[in-house]
């Protein structure tokens, strides 16, 4: 079964937001796993909302997963693949 545009959305926002929580930035998850609800439901202001992450110091551009002082770099390479993937669905 082919999923749609905005199961695929979901889905990603989904996994992001599990990666922010294990790298240490719960707000972040918390942050994204409210977009990801709210999407099917207005997806719209849901887009511009989530494109608003991206610029400005402190963006979700900067963030680095780590934990216990160490970088994550399997996780930080999907992160960013799921950035990409993201900023190219909702543009």
């Amino acid at each position: 079964m082919t999923k749609n545009k905005t199961e695929i959305v979901i889905e990603k926002m989904e996994r992001m937001a599990d990666l922010l929580k294990s790298g240490g930035y719960t707000d972040w998850s918390v942050s994204i796993i409210k977009l990801a609800k709210e999407y099917e439901i207005d997806p719209d202001n849901t887009r511009q909302a989530f494109r608003n992450f991206y610029g400005g110091m402190g963006s979700l551009n900067d963030l680095v997963l780590h934990r216990d002082g160490k970088v994550l770099l399997i996780e930080n390479d999907e992160l960013d693949q799921l950035r990409s993937d993201l900023f190219e669905l909702l543009s």
